[in-house]
């Protein structure tokens, strides 16, 4: 196997005193170093405990409490806390960046996206640039009736849509496709992405080129989608192979349909039927098969998440899971999870079994989903302040390009319950609002522990990465209908300034 495939990096700090003299903010006395026999009797003494970058004078949203300060050795976090402590690491090469009020916190990560899938289409930056467009019914039905007829013709040959498999040649196209794709995710404060279901395992190859030349600038988590996964096995792909920049996650299945064009799986009849579709959708997954499939990803060492929007597909998908022992251990996950009953919600809970859900799909879905369910089943839709409360392992991302990547609108969307003309006023279904910290722990720490980097990633901490955004207003303190229009002014990745400058996009038609 490639040796890329399987490096990692070393730690910049390493040890429990290194770590523990810097987390309470304060610069370290240094009596943990051991001394060089050949350094340089001239040089100083100090140098490898400065800092190569501070970011201070502003508000540091740790993930859990606020600093002032903030700073990068490497790759690393070496101290947060006050301005004082924290510039005391400051050295003759360490560049310091006054931040004016201005805040920084846990660099963005989105657990659903196709962003791969899109550069592999060549598309330019405006294709990764939210542009908002006012709601068009006419359009919207046939794009839903669009999609729902192409599940019917896919359960029609027996398949599911990730049943795909491709492995294309690594061509400079396709490196220079993913690279116009990073810069513009990178300007957006997002440091990682998980791509939900790779269809072409040529991406993933140039994308480990790319990080052996040191071009990227964003993280890439790969799940691979299930017609790939044989190939992945064959090659040493599998949970947790990678590096610092691109490590393969896990595979993804697809058990049942949408709920817009009516084909996600129900477990009674929709409310309406406006397409002439099965009455309670399509079920990709039969048990059989399903049980099956979730058998063959553990045996070849692959975490797994499966789509699943309606309640039979998440009952199939978790009797699958069930059958095949389930536990808190695995972090196996479940994209969308949108129509949840108590009895799926406990099962979910009792598995470990991880919600990961999209910031915009309320707001978006609000112009059907009561048509399609009925007023009675709509109080199990779309419940993610009931799953907070319950306890249940959540995470959130974008499903890019079913919705603009932007973290930021995500946030104010989930925070709000509105779509950005207003409507519906006071928001849709309103106590299923999420608070702003709770929106932002789930793109940035929750993420981290879907991925199984919660130990190094996902908080503002000392020897963390450094994975961060700094943005000119307070998420926590500005109106919530302001969120999606703040500005983000850099991005730290793996602790390289991967995006410099001021970047936002106000959601107006």
């Amino acid at each position: 196997m490639d040796s890329r495939m399987t490096r990692r990096s070393a730690l910049v700090l390493t040890g429990t005193a290194a770590a523990g003299t810097i987390a309470a903010g304060r610069p370290s006395d240094r009596s943990d170093l051991q001394a060089d026999p050949n350094a340089d009797p001239n040089a100083d003494p100090h140098a490898d405990r400065r800092a190569d970058l501070i970011l201070h004078s502003g508000v540091v949203w740790t993930g859990d409490g606020t600093a002032e300060a903030v700073a990068v050795r490497g790759k690393r976090i070496v101290a947060v806390g006050s301005d004082r402590h924290v510039l005391g690491w400051a050295g003759d090469r360490t560049r310091r960046v006054d931040l004016r009020g201005a805040f920084v916190g846990p660099g963005f990560r989105d657990q659903h996206t196709h962003l791969i899938t899109r550069a592999l289409t060549g598309a330019g930056p405006e294709a990764y640039r939210p542009v908002y467009k006012p709601y068009d019914e006419k359009e919207a039905f046939e794009s839903r009736r669009r999609t729902g007829q192409r599940h019917v013709e896919i359960h029609a040959r027996g398949e599911t849509p990730v049943d795909v498999f491709a492995h294309s040649p690594v061509t400079e196209k396709m490196k220079n496709d993913l690279l116009v794709m990073q810069e513009e995710v990178a300007k957006q404060g997002v440091t990682t992405v998980v791509e939900a279901g790779l269809r072409d395992l040529g991406a993933l190859d140039a994308l480990f080129q790319l990080a052996e030349e040191g071009k990227l600038k964003v993280r890439f988590l790969v799940r691979v989608a299930w017609g790939c996964m044989e190939e992945a096995a064959r090659l040493g792909w599998k949970t947790g192979v990678g590096d610092d920049w691109v490590k393969v996650l896990g595979v993804k299945l697809y058990s049942d349909g949408w709920l817009g064009p009516r084909t996600s799986a129900l477990r009674r009849p929709y409310a309406d039927d406006p397409y002439g579709f099965p009455r309670k959708g399509i079920l990709f997954l039969e048990q059989e098969r399903a049980n099956r499939d979730v058998a063959r990803a553990r045996e070849l060492g692959f975490n797994i998440t499966t789509h699943a929007i309606g309640d039979r597909g998440l009952k199939v998908t978790l009797n699958a899971y069930e059958h095949n022992d389930v536990s808190p251990r695995d972090r196996w996950a479940i994209e969308h999870v949108q129509v949840v009953e108590d009895d799926l919600l406990e099962r979910m809970i009792r598995g470990g079994v991880i919600a990961s859900i999209q910031l915009s799909f309320a707001t978006s879905d609000q112009r059907f989903a009561e048509d399609a369910l009925g007023r009675h089943r709509l109080r199990y839709a779309y419940r993610w302040r009931d799953m907070l409360r319950a306890r249940l392992p959540m995470v959130g991302g974008t499903d890019f390009d079913i919705e603009a990547l932007d973290p930021l609108w995500g946030l104010q969307r989930v925070v709000t319950r509105t779509e950005f003309d207003g409507t519906p006023p006071g928001g849709w279904l309103p106590d299923q609002r999420l608070d702003v910290r709770a929106a932002l722990r789930l793109i940035t720490s929750r993420a981290a522990f879907a991925s199984f980097e919660e130990r190094e990633r996902g908080t503002v901490a000392p020897g963390n990465y450094a994975d961060l955004v700094v943005i000119r207003e307070n998420p926590l303190t500005i109106p919530p209908d302001r969120l999606a229009s703040a500005t983000r002014l850099m991005t730290v990745a793996n602790g390289r300034i991967t995006a410099e400058g001021p970047v936002s996009y106000p959601p107006t038609a």
